[in-house]
């Protein structure tokens, strides 16, 4: 009996590590997962994902663009954090299962509200915040733009983020294009569907102009050969905020899955110390 309930579970992981397009990844979790719902000040409903394991910590998950709570690297990482801590992932607005139109990145600010009111709320002493591009430029935003204390929901005590953009127009490739150019462009929002998200009203944000008012612990981390989000943006942020603590892993690529391929142990060992550090 316990070869036949392993089974499928290795069949889709094994499916969700091979397959390409990110956002199309449905990885399973290897222990207990509690499926949540919490609902933001706009009313919109969050799909999120709890790995209670007992612990007064918890680490929150936020995912990249083109990509949602199941990816595998999401997975992955939730995994290996839980255990010490609890471990909440979550799919932002027009992303996943949740509900919501995509804005990249502005209403996805009462997302992380919601998402820390509710961790408080289940008597979560101690929250971090580990956010991936797209995901670390919202939550950068949002905290920036609440001058890193004078905002309506509870903080975090600590924040990492992974490749994270200072700004869309610093991204790599085709993106700031699309961003700045193609995404406003309400007829062609059908289309948004098949790179991972349903796609609203454009309002992008820009952490480079806010960062310098985070007064929590922050970490940047990022790779010296990310193509994506080119690692000048950790710089223009440490720059605006010399109190961020910059880690910048050699020959690696972007967000948690080019961590992941490259430098698993020195990623954990990093996010461990933060949570630990936070009293």
């Amino acid at each position: 009996m316990a070869h036949q309930r392993k089974y499928p579970y290795a069949v889709h992981r094994v499916a969700a590590e091979l397959t390409p397009i990110t956002h199309l990844q449905r990885a399973p979790y290897s222990g207990p997962a509690e499926q949540r719902r919490i609902v933001t000040a706009d009313g919109v409903s969050i799909a999120a994902t709890l790995l209670r394991r007992g612990a007064s910590r918890l680490v929150i998950i936020c995912h990249g663009f083109a990509a949602s709570q199941r990816a595998a690297s999401i997975v992955w990482l939730a995994e290996h954090l839980a255990g010490p801590y609890d471990v909440l992932t979550f799919d932002w607005r027009g992303y996943g299962q949740s509900e919501g139109l995509a804005t990249f990145g502005g209403a996805e600010a009462l997302d992380l509200a919601a998402v820390l009111t509710a961790a408080r709320e289940w008597g979560y002493q101690r929250v971090v915040v580990v956010a991936e591009s797209m995901g670390g430029l919202i939550t950068l935003a949002s905290l920036g733009a609440g001058g890193g204390g004078a905002v309506d929901y509870p903080l975090p005590d600590a924040v990492a983020t992974v490749s994270a953009p200072a700004a869309y127009e610093h991204t790599g490739g085709l993106r700031p294009h699309l961003v700045r150019h193609v995404a406003p462009v309400s007829w062609l929002r059908p289309v948004a569907p098949l790179l991972g998200f349903r796609l609203g009203e454009v309002q992008p944000p820009t952490p480079l102009e806010v960062v310098e008012h985070i007064r929590l612990p922050l970490l940047v981390i990022h790779g010296d050969r990310d193509t994506t989000v080119p690692v000048r943006n950790a710089y223009l942020l440490n720059e605006r905020n010399p109190a961020i603590s910059l880690r910048v892993y050699p020959g690696v690529d972007h967000a948690i899955v080019g961590m992941r391929a490259r430098s698993p142990r020195l990623l954990l060992a990093d996010l461990r110390a933060l949570v630990d550090g936070v009293t």
